[in-house]
This record gives C-alpha cells, structure tokens and sequence, in this order.
C-alpha cells in the first residue's frame, strides 16, 4: 500500500491500533516511527506531547497503558533481559516496538509487523499479521 498524506497514515495507525496491542515498527530513520506512536498514544487518551524517542533510554512508559521501546542499540539477545525489556512488555496494555530484534525472545504474540520505506513524496507499508 502507498500512503501519500499524514491523514491516510493516521487512518492506517487507528485501524491497526483497533485490530492489534502490539505493533513491530520497521523502518527507515526519520519515516516517522515515533510520529506514529504519538498518535498510538493520542488514542489511548495519552496526551502525544509527552511522547518522545526511547532512542537513548531504551524503554518509555506512558501509565502503564503504553510502552514505547527501542531496540535500535539492542546488539545481543541478553540484552532484552538486561534492560528488563520483557518485565516492561506484561505490565503494559499496549506496546509499540521500534526496530524490533529478537522477537523469538519477546514475551508477545499477536502482533503486526510494519515495514515503512520512504519514497520521495509517499510511504510504501507493508504489514504482515501475526
């Protein structure tokens, strides 16, 4: 599918936040991974201005109702239970997991894989079910 407006995408967002709690975002830099969960969060009632990249700090909370993670600087799989990654996944409701590794090792299941490249003026996504 091709997405050529922020609209179609914010469509395409709440459709799957209504299908799926837990979503693997799997994209290029700057192709709007956090964007996406801000307005994961602005439909759970979370305010998206507190929103921010876990790029540096791995995990974000948001009461417990949303867990935001980042697994860009996750090199080995020891390090899912070193940053207590799957303790954070069974307390949340709902889980947003930028660049996904290591998935086998994830306490989760029933989930949608993202893949978002960026074109010059759209979005190419896939998703796979799972």
């Amino acid at each position: 599918m091709i997405i050529t407006t922020p609209e179609e995408m914010f469509k395409l967002w709440q459709e799957l936040s209504k299908k799926y709690k837990i979503l693997l975002l799997f994209w290029d830099l700057w192709a709007g991974k956090t964007l996406l969960t801000k307005w994961f969060a602005n439909w759970l009632w979370i305010d998206e201005n507190i929103v921010q990249s876990p790029t540096y700090a791995y995990i974000n909370s948001y009461w417990w109702k949303l867990l935001h993670v980042d697994m860009y600087r996750i090199w080995e799989e020891n390090d899912v239970w070193e940053k207590w990654i799957n303790d954070q996944i069974s307390k949340h409701e709902y889980i947003a997991i930028e660049w996904p590794k290591f998935i086998d090792s994830l306490d989760i299941s029933h989930y949608a894989k993202i893949t978002i490249e960026k074109d010059w003026d759209s979005r190419i996504v896939e998703i796979v079910e799972n």
